[in-house]
């Protein structure tokens, strides 16, 4: 039976000074353990970000200066994934569909040691001491939202770190049976590979603070980590990549390279002749540029089960091999490395590990990205980030607390196909979970099933039941001058049309009519519709024209507006009271198909729509409130109506509520001046579906939409990334807030798809469940437990249940 050999922990303690816990190595070491954040999110797209934390690595080597150790850890571990406990229907299926889906984790520590002579007597040093706690302060100032972990967490950490097991709250500590090429914990293998192998140091020639992709075209260019590939190793449980920078004295580093140009020139040979002008430029670099010389050691470390190790190994050494690096083949000190891998443990390396090279090429290696991760909010939606795991996201109250937006209005673009619907379904169903009305203009029945879930109301314009509202019954205490700039504006979309010109002593004129005429209302107590303004006008305008000289088109517009008066074709539309019970439902769809092409009624019924928003959302002040026009904001996207989508989104802001415009159309977009003037620059919120149709006419949406060439290339990437395997059907959407955006998938459960679906046929076989078992969750329910029965395929199904319910009908 082999030896054993008790492994020894290479800490005398941990010590509490100056408000820090510092952890104290067995030769009187002293480390502070700081946790802290990569600041380049993944996929992020920010090439400056690389090189800022760069810059910022360069700054921390300066302000520790020589004697001190930079020890870095980013841990990337595979852990499946648990939601968070719901309680409404939807969202208990959305996050079962994902419970269990194994997800990466990213934690990141950053260790700085101070050193001490090694093999001499340990003796106190006070000074010293507050030196070194100083040298941290200064640290942490430096990383934003850094943290110094204290004495249960370094011990959680280097337990971690002993088992190589991440995440668990029970660590469990195997017995170390190092070998040549891995060490075996247990049933898993630990495997060490050295960046550089000091023997024969192949790096490539030049590197940056990142590289770009090359894959795809529509990637080409796009900015990812050095190492980026770490997060991508098959079979491995969990890695570390261990960075560590020792910081010499740097006159007997330059003294020493001095000296060994001099043995090296005195050899005339080739090989001696390139050492000397590698070693020349190498101090010409530090004199010209005041660069720092450190000795550095890069190892990657991989936990994974014994029959996956080698997989894992081998995928690394070849994404090495494909950026320029040829690994260490000779790392038979596996135990050596794998002990210094320990927080405080760096000076343990061998002198053999170590190599020497400016601070400005260290920095390039060090890791730099982390991934998302849920923002600190109680207001939060839930995407998938690029790997399919939901992340929350705060779309309004954080952004407009930090001054990242100043509204809440979104505008939301994306082509027939792109997942636009299904989008929105999204979005509108978890702004359903926070206190929200919602309203809907909507003009292809794409809320129909969300607004059976919630039991709204769905309101579909006909001939025979006609969207009404008598827009000029309104109290005293309700007139304003707001009030009358929006019946100024109905009265000219109704007289002009939404394309027509109101001339200013047109709507000066109007506009005297209506104040003239809620004057003897109120006094009189009249009886308040457009039949008693349409009469009171008839008899006002002439007065008007005869008092003030004016020219005035009275037979036009007397003969237009008869339409709307008592017996005219459109009569109730501006005279029959508004459904009452709208003002205290939370969720109204108003469906508007069948007008879209009505160049009178569409325009006037959508004002009206957006009416009754306005008064909901003075008369629900408690309560979040949504706006969402889709197609039919182009009713009202006119010269003439500018100045009522103004009010319109600075009344929202006042009310606690926001409006979101949909389209598809790029050309409804570009050249439209009330577009850009009204929406868009309101908008602090832009919402994209893949742009790839509109990738021809880019620089025009990009100018429209103020997008960098940073955002762009985000967009770009929508649904082009390798990330499908094992999750659901998803489309991917960039959302910016303020001037920067992220991109997330927009992933559901079945149950969600089938609430979300505009597919007719799909549509129909879900209402027929609904009815047949009483409610929208119990006929999901019954839906999905009989399609997994069936075994058949979703569409197969659906087949059979329309079938079903035409041979069968309720």
């Amino acid at each position: 039976m082999a030896q054993k050999t008790l492994f020894n922990i290479p800490y005398a303690g941990v010590d509490h000074l100056a408000g820090y816990d510092l952890l104290i190595g067995q030769h009187g070491e002293l480390s502070a353990v700081i946790a802290l954040r990569n600041p380049v999110l993944r996929y992020g797209a920010h090439s400056a970000g690389y090189a800022e934390f760069h810059h910022l690595l360069i700054n921390l080597i300066k302000v520790l200066g020589d004697g001190y150790l930079l020890q870095k850890h980013d841990i990337i571990s595979r852990h499946p994934y648990h939601g968070q406990p719901a309680t409404e229907y939807l969202q208990q299926a959305y996050h079962a569909h994902f419970e269990g889906r194994e997800c990466l984790r990213v934690q990141t520590y950053l260790t700085i040691s101070r050193q001490v002579k090694r093999g001499s007597f340990y003796v106190y040093d006070s000074k010293s001491m507050l030196l070194f706690t100083q040298a941290v302060t200064k640290v942490l100032d430096l990383l934003p939202s850094a943290k110094i972990l204290d004495e249960a967490e370094i011990n959680h950490l280097v337990l971690e770190l002993l088992g190589m097991e991440f995440g668990s709250r029970n660590l469990v500590l195997n017995n170390i049976s190092p070998g040549d090429t891995q060490l075996l914990m247990g049933e898993k293998a630990v495997r060490s590979i050295s960046l550089v192998n000091i023997d024969s140091i192949d790096l490539p020639p030049e590197v940056g603070t990142h590289i770009e992709l090359n894959d795809k075209e529509s990637l080409r260019g796009f900015p990812v980590d050095f190492l980026s590939f770490l997060f991508r190793v098959p079979g491995a449980d969990a890695i570390v990549f261990h960075q560590l920078i020792e910081i010499p004295n740097q006159v007997a580093v330059l003294r020493k390279l001095e000296q060994k140009k001099k043995r090296h020139s005195g050899m005339p040979d080739p090989a001696n002749q390139l050492c000397v002008e590698d070693i020349d430029a190498l101090l010409t670099d530090v004199a010209r540029d005041n660069q720092l010389l450190v000795n550095c050691h890069f190892n990657i470390v991989i936990s994974a089960a014994v029959s996956e190790v080698q997989k894992a190994a081998n995928f690394i050494e070849s994404s090495l091999f494909q950026l320029g690096i040829i690994p260490s083949r000779n790392a038979y000190n596996q135990l050596e490395l794998f002990r210094t891998v320990l927080p405080g443990n760096g000076g343990e390396l061998k002198e053999y590990d170590w190599f020497l090279t400016t601070a400005d090429a260290a920095g390039c290696f060090f890791f730099k990205e982390s991934l998302p991760r849920d923002e600190p909010s109680d207001f939060l939606l839930r995407f998938t980030d690029r790997q399919g795991i939901p992340v929350g996201i705060d779309p309004a109250d954080l952004p407009m607390r930090t001054g990242r937006i100043n509204n809440r209005n979104k505008f939301v673009l994306g082509p027939s196909g792109s997942g636009k619907s299904f989008f929105m379904n999204a979005l509108i169903e978890q702004y359903m979970l926070y206190n929200m009305d919602m309203v809907i203009v909507d003009t292809g029945h794409s809320y129909s099933g969300l607004c059976s879930y919630y039991g709204g109301k769905y309101i579909t314009y006909t001939d025979r039941s006609p969207i009404t509202m008598n827009p000029f019954r309104i109290t005293g205490a309700e007139y304003n001058i707001e009030k009358k700039d929006f019946l100024c504006t109905l009265i000219g979309v109704a007289w002009k049309g939404a394309e027509g010109i109101f001339t200013p002593v047109e709507r000066d004129v109007v506009a005297h009519v209506i104040s003239a005429y809620y004057q003897q209302g109120f006094a009189e107590g009249l009886e308040l519709s457009f039949n008693t303004f349409y009469e009171f006008a008839l008899n006002k305008i002439p007065e008007i024209r005869q008092a003030e000289k004016i020219s005035f088109d009275f037979d036009e517009f007397r003969y237009v507006l008869k339409k709307f008066y008592r017996g005219g074709e459109f009569e109730t539309i501006l005279n029959k009271d508004a459904d009452q019970s709208l003002f205290s439902e939370r969720f109204i769809v108003f469906e508007i198909d069948s007008i879209k092409e009505h160049k009178i009624l569409f325009p006037i019924v959508t004002l009206i729509i957006m009416d009754v928003f306005i008064q909901k959302m003075r008369y629900r002040s408690d309560r979040r409130k949504t706006l969402v026009v889709e197609e039919a904001w182009k009713a009202i996207a006119s010269p003439l109506m500018a100045g009522y989508l103004l009010y319109l989104y600075k009344t929202v802001r006042k009310f606690w509520g926001e409006a979101i415009v949909v389209t598809q159309e790029l050309g409804d977009i570009i050249g439209n001046a009330v577009v850009k003037d009204s929406i868009i620059n309101n908008s602090d919120t832009i919402c994209l579906l893949d742009q790839t149709k509109f990738k021809d006419n880019y620089q025009q949406i990009a100018a429209l939409l103020s997008i960098s060439e940073t955002e762009r290339r985000k967009i770009f990437t929508i649904n082009q990334l390798d990330n499908t395997e094992g999750r659901g059907r998803f489309k991917e959407v960039y959302i910016r807030r303020g001037a920067t955006g992220e991109v997330y998938g927009v992933e559901v459960s079945l149950k969600q798809y089938l609430t979300y679906t505009t597919e007719k046929p799909e549509k129909s076989a879900v209402e027929y469940y609904a009815n047949l078992h009483g409610s929208y969750p119990a006929g999901l329910d019954a839906f999905v437990r009989d399609l997994e029965s069936s075994g058949k395929s979703l569409s197969a199904f659906i087949t059979h249940v329309n079938q079903l319910a035409y041979e069968q009908p309720l």
